[in-house]
């Protein structure tokens, strides 16, 4: 009687020399920030919000910008200058204090007065820079560089006196995780600034980017920047830029067709997670660029600047795997006889991302924390990334007379892996290579893909002994 297919598995790609196997992890947060008419420049659940994070002992910390107000004041803060300018000397004083007060409440985290502690790594956002899209004010950029920029690695790109980015932009391996953070406001086009809002901040290194990424030859790679680059969500009442600043590169033809390229350069280079900020939710998204390269965008804006509500809109191509919940609260009183009042707020979830890395897969993990209670909670939903070195499961077949079977793999589908189906009648015998199977992926869910193979030559039922084999190379 003809035996059913064997499956077995050759994966060749040559891992990390550092190994993950037991598990380390690492906190991901942005926009920490308080509202405009703050007295000290930061959002005062951040202490508790930094004791939790003490309390999971990651490896480092993460934050992606918009840390403190900078210049995003209203009169009503006691810090607005009366003479309404914020690029002097005394203003300089303000955003230090900012960044004091932001650094006393992480002291659960990190002490920045002994310098012990859990590493924190951090990357400037608009409110670090110029919060109006306008050129960047000078003294803001000092304050930063003065408070921060000796905490993370001094290797971004140096292009001169005048452009040198080291202290700003830096990238950082560790164990079997790429991570390259590129500021976004180091580079500012006066020019383009003027005909599109926000759009003069809307440049980076790129070369630089891609060659970090390029010569990893870690596991995992991470991009971290400040803005979305494509829009996960919809404008809400007040958010009317936001279309604008989920576009990261523009809105026009050339800068949707730079915002292209250069998703295509991330996903050639083996980057799988975009991790950002700016708008003051939690979302995961995905989307596949034009090589086949699924990336996931986490927006991780949640950390108590004021919160917006998620409007599920997400562009063409874009698929939102999950939000924070962040909801509109419409409360109507009506005043007989003829009166009505509609009171508006946001219901905000604040909170942060912890990634817990193993050999085979990031398991990317949401807390939220409820200021009522002052008690916190996990969300039911997890990311998982692959590996680009994990090992493609087989499963039995499903079709065995029509050779047919499935496997998984991870979304994207590896760095710089192809995968091709092989046969041999037995395992003494030379594998051959089946060019004419096919191979479809049928269904992609939580960042796994299932590929389903149907043999283009000989058949399981044919042969009394038959084995298939998936190689990744």
């Amino acid at each position: 009687m003809a035996m059913l297919a064997a499956l077995s598995l050759m994966f060749v790609a040559v891992a990390n020399t550092a190994s993950a196997e037991n598990g380390w992890s690492f906190v991901m947060l942005g926009d920490t920030r308080d509202a405009d008419d703050t007295s000290i420049g930061i959002n005062t659940n951040l202490n508790t919000m930094a004791s939790m994070i003490a309390s999971l002992n990651p490896q480092f910390v993460i934050v992606a910008g918009d840390m403190c107000n900078g210049n995003c004041l209203n009169t009503n803060s006691r810090l607005y200058p009366t003479n309404g300018i914020f690029t002097n000397a005394a203003m300089k004083a303000i955003y230090k204090g900012f960044f004091t007060n932001w650094q006393a409440a992480m002291k659960p985290v990190f002490d920045y007065t002994t310098g012990r502690g859990i590493p924190i790594y951090t990357l400037r956002g608009n409110h670090e820079s110029n919060d109006s899209g306008q050129a960047p004010i000078e003294v803001l950029k000092e304050a930063y560089q003065e408070m921060f920029s000796s905490y993370v690695p001094t290797n971004g790109p140096n292009n001169g006196t005048t452009n040198d980015e080291r202290g700003f932009s830096w990238s950082l391996t560790t164990n079997n995780v790429t991570f390259v953070a590129a500021d976004q406001y180091f580079n500012f086009d006066t020019n383009y600034a003027s005909t599109t809002p926000w759009s003069g901040y809307h440049y980076l290194d790129q070369a630089w980017v891609t060659n970090q990424l390029m010569q990893s030859t870690s596991s995992y790679k991470v991009f971290i920047v400040h803005e979305p680059i494509f829009q996960t969500e919809g404008n809400g009442k007040g958010e009317e830029d936001n279309e604008d600043a989920q576009h990261f590169f523009g809105t026009n033809a050339a800068a949707m067709l730079t915002r292209s390229n250069f998703w295509n350069n991330l996903g050639d280079a083996g980057a799988q997670l975009f991790l950002c900020g700016h708008l003051h939710l939690e979302t995961v998204a995905a989307t596949t660029n034009n090589h086949n390269h699924t990336i996931i965008q986490l927006t991780a804006g949640n950390g108590g600047a004021p919160p917006q509500d998620f409007i599920n809109t997400p562009e063409t191509g874009v698929t939102t795997l999950w939000n924070n919940g962040n909801c509109l609260v419409v409360s109507l009183v009506t005043n007989a006889p003829n009166n009505v009042v509609t009171n508006v707020s946001i219901q905000a979830t604040f909170g942060f991302s912890l990634a817990t890395v193993q050999d085979q897969t990031m398991a990317i993990k949401y807390y939220s924390l409820n200021t009522e209670s002052n008690s916190w909670s996990v969300a039911d939903y997890v990311t998982v990334i692959a590996s680009s070195r994990a090992r493609p499961a087989i499963s039995a077949p499903s079709d065995s007379r029509s050779g047919t079977f499935t496997y998984t793999r991870s979304d994207p589908a590896g760095t710089h892996l192809s995968y091709q189906v092989e046969t041999a009648p037995d395992l003494t015998s030379g594998w051959s290579v089946d060019t004419t199977a096919t191979q479809t992926v049928i269904a992609t869910s939580n960042n796994i893909q299932t590929v389903q193979v149907t043999l283009g030559g000989i058949k399981p039922l044919t042969a009394p002994k038959f084995f298939v084999r998936i190689t990744a190379w």
